[in-house]
């Protein structure tokens, strides 16, 4: 079965703290040379460039298996792209700070064996629509969380900070620049209208770089 399917690794180079594009050509031949398996490695240049090659790969109606190389965005991104697509599954390759939607699984060790991902079998999940056609696969977030989690990437490069000290870093500062903001929320016929400090939904139960 898996010998006819097409496996597309895309690559963020931006993901973690340095660029592991090489070291992943040199572990997934390692995978796939022996098992005389093929495989295309892309890598995005830009954001929204993993969703734009996820599509890509996706569109040309080929079974295919996408290998998020990158952290929870770019997950998110890969997800983003092949959504609609029934010929398509997505794993993840994960080298990112928090790596947090793997965590929902019993063994998040797995997703760091290439032979147990090129075996693996598809599960499938719920996305939480956002904005029309954007979708979130883990969580969607709105409000002073989501203000922490788009500052990460200020903080996560600087030498000995991890995706979770990046994240009590970008937290400190957004707590200075106020908690709360006004929404109007609706669920299940109930109104909630006033200042709120966040508001999450959520498949997943870890984020922000590894918290429960």
């Amino acid at each position: 079965m898996f010998r006819a399917m097409k496996h597309v690794f895309i690559v963020n180079p931006a993901a973690g703290k340095s660029d592991r594009t090489e070291s992943y050509r040199k572990l997934i031949d390692a995978a796939f040379v022996p098992r005389g398996l093929q495989y295309e490695l892309l890598v995005s240049q830009a954001p929204g460039d993993c969703r734009k090659l996820a599509q890509q790969a996706a569109a040309s109606g080929e079974e295919v298996r996408l290998y998020a190389c990158g952290g929870d965005g770019t997950l998110n991104e890969v997800v983003n792209g092949v959504q609609g697509f029934p010929n398509a599954t997505v794993t993840h390759y994960p080298c990112g700070s928090g790596n947090d939607f793997i965590k929902l699984f019993s063994d998040p060790g797995a997703f760091h064996d290439l032979n147990r991902l090129i075996d693996g079998e598809a599960s499938q999940f719920d996305l939480i629509r956002c904005q029309g056609d954007h979708y979130a696969l883990n969580v969607c977030s709105m409000g002073f969380d989501a203000r922490i989690g788009t500052s990460i990437s200020k903080y996560k490069r600087i030498p000995l900070v991890s995706g979770s000290g990046a994240y009590v870093l970008s937290t400190g500062v957004n707590l200075i620049k106020g908690i709360q903001q006004h929404y109007v929320i609706e669920v299940d016929g109930e109104r909630i209208d006033g200042k709120q400090s966040l508001i999450c939904i959520a498949n997943g139960r870890w984020y922000g770089g590894g918290f429960n």
